[in-house]
């Protein structure tokens, strides 16, 4: 048994070596593959649950309309969002015939606070997330296909409160991963100046 060991052991080397080397490339395969799974994985399961996104939608529609809309938030409404208490008498009025029925009675300056917590806590969602794609956590394509209408038109709904919101903390990289992975998503639109 020795001898047809040491005769044959050029082929059993030979063997032992390309088993080595096939088992390291099953590995790298399998972390390949585990790697893009998980990719895929997280962008189904990362985003927040749905019915909280929607408790903060049909909220921010009651009080500025937020979905229900196809322009972004005006110069007023961004006003009464981040500057509230320095809001005149008729801007109070012009803001409040937008209201829902149900929110027009109450006190207008803690709604309007509460509305632009529930703004910033949305697109924080949304730029949490963005930093997920960016980073390769999350799978970019399937993200856009997913998500790429949703966060496309909240950003351009958003934008005048973001830019309000840029200015007034002296922050300009303040929601800049939405921006950045718009810009990835749609180049066409990018170069339009949209983003």
């Amino acid at each position: 048994m020795w001898n047809w060991i040491i005769i044959n052991s050029n082929a059993i080397v030979a063997i032992a070596s390309s088993l080595g080397l096939l088992s390291l490339l099953l590995i790298f395969w399998q972390v390949y593959s585990a790697r893009k799974w998980n990719k895929l994985h997280f962008t189904y399961t990362f985003f927040p649950n749905p019915f909280q996104l929607e408790d903060l939608e049909s909220f921010l529609d009651g009080v500025i309309r937020f979905w229900k809309r196809d322009e972004p938030l005006d110069n007023v409404e961004v006003k009464a969002i981040v500057t509230p208490d320095q809001l005149s008498e008729t801007d109070i009025s012009n803001i409040k015939a937008n209201f829902d029925e149900e929110k027009k009675d109450g006190n207008i300056i803690s709604l309007l606070i509460e509305t632009g917590r529930k703004l910033k806590l949305y697109m924080n969602q949304i730029e949490s997330y963005c930093a997920a794609i960016k980073s390769g956590i999350i799978d970019s394509e399937s993200a856009k296909m997913v998500y790429g209408y949703k966060f496309k038109r909240a950003y351009h709904k958003a934008k005048p409160w973001i830019e309000k919101i840029r200015t007034k903390k002296n922050e300009p990289m303040l929601y800049i991963e939405i921006e950045n992975v718009l810009k990835d998503w749609f180049p066409e639109e990018s170069q339009r100046k949209k983003f």
